[in-house]
């Protein structure tokens, strides 16, 4: 095996771990690490003799990346297969996916805390429940002024104004 085939299987071993790492499938973090590495188009048939996987599991992961927006299928004319690229800008797919995910944990949360009965909870208790839920309901509002995608340019962009920005008040 030569350093290149080396170097792309391990980058899509430690796209798998991270993946894993972070509560999601393995799979889903092969596949998006073989196609991040791809400047072309991948069909679906050569993930699955990449990864050795099952063409099921391939199409059920490619699914999940396509609602994330991480991977895009692409149609070419004249041919019958699926192919698909990456989205390289994985900043923001990171930072979409954790602020749905944080969303769908507070909106959970708060509908439980709806639910309980008032009267199930000592007065300390309550208040306390109380505090969490005002504490969620706060959180909810600044998900909600966040931008819906941000990029690795627009991250260096804010990166840049606030160290401008901090240099005007250290005179």
């Amino acid at each position: 095996m030569n350093n290149s085939n080396q170097i792309q299987e391990d980058f899509i071993r430690f796209t798998g771990e991270i993946s894993q790492n972070i509560g999601l499938n393995r799979t889903v973090g092969q596949i998006y690490g073989l196609l991040y590495l791809n400047d072309g188009l991948v069909s679906l048939e050569d993930i699955v003799n990449k990864l050795k996987i099952s063409k099921g599991s391939a199409s059920l992961n490619i699914r999940e990346l396509e609602r994330w927006q991480a991977v895009k299928k692409i149609w070419v004319p004249g041919s019958r297969k699926d192919f698909y690229q990456a989205d390289t800008d994985f900043v923001n797919i990171i930072y979409k996916r954790g602020k749905l995910r944080i969303q769908r944990i507070l909106d959970n949360l708060n509908e439980d805390i709806v639910k309980m009965p008032k009267n199930l909870f000592a007065k300390s208790s309550h208040s306390k429940i109380e505090h969490i839920f005002d504490s969620c309901k706060s959180v909810q509002s600044i998900l909600k002024i966040l931008p819906d995608e941000i990029s690795i340019k627009r991250l260096s962009e804010v990166s840049n104004a606030l160290n401008k920005f901090k240099t005007l008040f250290k005179k």
